[in-house]
């Protein structure tokens, strides 16, 4: 079997995993990879019955494996996941990974949402991956990739930088979130609770999850307008009242971006919005696509916006959550900043026969479009 061969069986088994989680109602699933995606996803209490989650990453040291979870799927802790490119050959080698993998049953799947940290080996190599087989298999996808903090070494960029391009090459929807922007978050939820730190992404996860048709749209956008690359803006638990107004609250989402980017060259964004029942007259889908098309052609290149039917929900008060995602913006400047951080890893990589130098320059320059 040639090793092209073997990627193909142990990402076919992937699928199968996935599938099994909850065989009773398989549309919709959440795949964890890695260690810091899961630490946040395990803190998180789904409340979505519609929707399963799969935890991908690897076994904590001296506490074995939990292969027997139907949620769960660990690989050996003396495995070394440095690297993507360590990754990708350990699945095209370890027949026990594969023989695991093959005990479950494929099952219909509707849409997959990936959440990785890029900056881990695992993260990087598997956000792609997964996504292209599932892509593969006519199964919508969009992943969020959660990019290193500043204060990590320049090796987790260099994993980083090779996912952002692989998804680029091959036109996966990914949404860059940076770790620094997530950690740094202070909020409020629709209580008026304090929402802070990395607890803000399952929060909007939650309300990603309520869309039930969210990546099959999000995906069509992405194909219509060959836009591959987004990022996050959000306002979570606004007051309407405090606020004054929809394009009031819009403003805030500038204060606080989940990600470093050039607003001015956007072009398409998509936006869901959740807020309570009582304001559907006030705010109807009509008014808040004017407002936000508005808002968002004074700022940027617009060609397209989709406003999704918003969320609603029976709580009583004023508050409003929004998640802008935008997408089409210039990517050159961030690709050749972490560029200039790597060299010397891909220089290593390269002198050890890791990876192909030609390869790699094509796989970054797809960033500098």
């Amino acid at each position: 079997m040639t090793a092209d061969q073997t990627e193909i069986d142990v990402n076919a088994s992937i699928l199968k995993h996935i599938s099994m989680i909850r065989p009773w109602i398989p549309q919709r699933v959440v795949v964890s990879i890695g260690d810091y995606a899961s630490d946040v996803l395990r803190r998180i209490n789904f409340k979505n019955k519609e929707a399963s989650i799969l935890f991908v990453d690897k076994a904590k040291q001296g506490t074995g494996t939990r292969s027997e979870s139907s949620n769960t799927f660990e690989i050996d802790e003396k495995t070394d996941m440095h690297y993507w490119f360590n990754v990708q050959q350990y699945l095209a080698e370890n027949e026990a990974f594969r023989e695991k993998l093959r005990n479950k049953t494929p099952e219909k799947l509707g849409s997959a949402i990936i959440v990785a940290a890029t900056g881990e080996g695992i993260g990087s190599f598997l956000l792609p991956e997964v996504a292209s087989r599932v892509k593969d298999n006519t199964v919508y996808s969009a992943g969020f990739a959660i990019l290193p903090s500043q204060l990590q070494p320049p090796d987790a960029f260099f994993n980083s930088l090779w996912c952002m391009g692989k998804c680029e090459s091959e036109g996966i929807a990914q949404i860059l979130v940076d770790r620094d922007g997530l950690e740094g978050y202070i909020g409020v939820d629709r209580k008026g609770s304090v929402l802070i730190g990395d607890g803000v992404f399952g929060y909007l996860l939650e309300l990603v999850l309520d869309k039930e048709f969210f990546v099959q749209e999000f995906c069509e956008l992405c194909n219509s307008y060959n836009v591959s690359t987004f990022t996050v803006l959000a306002a979570t638990g606004a007051s309407l009242k405090v606020h004054g107004s929809l394009e009031n609250i819009l403003n805030t989402t500038l204060m606080k971006p989940f990600s470093t980017f050039d607003l001015s060259s956007a072009t398409v964004l998509y936006v869901i919005v959740r807020m309570p029942t009582q304001l559907q007259r006030k705010l109807s889908r009509g008014s808040i696509e004017l407002t936000v098309n508005r808002w968002f052609k004074e700022k940027a290149n617009l060609k397209s916006a989709i406003v999704s039917e918003p969320v609603y929900v029976n709580d009583g008060g004023d508050r409003i959550d929004i998640i802008l995602f935008v997408g089409g913006f210039n990517l050159s400047k961030a690709a050749a900043s972490i560029g200039n951080q790597v060299e010397d890893i891909v220089s290593y990589a390269v002198k050890n026969n890791f990876i192909k130098e030609k390869e790699w320059r094509e796989l970054v320059a797809q960033l500098k479009r």
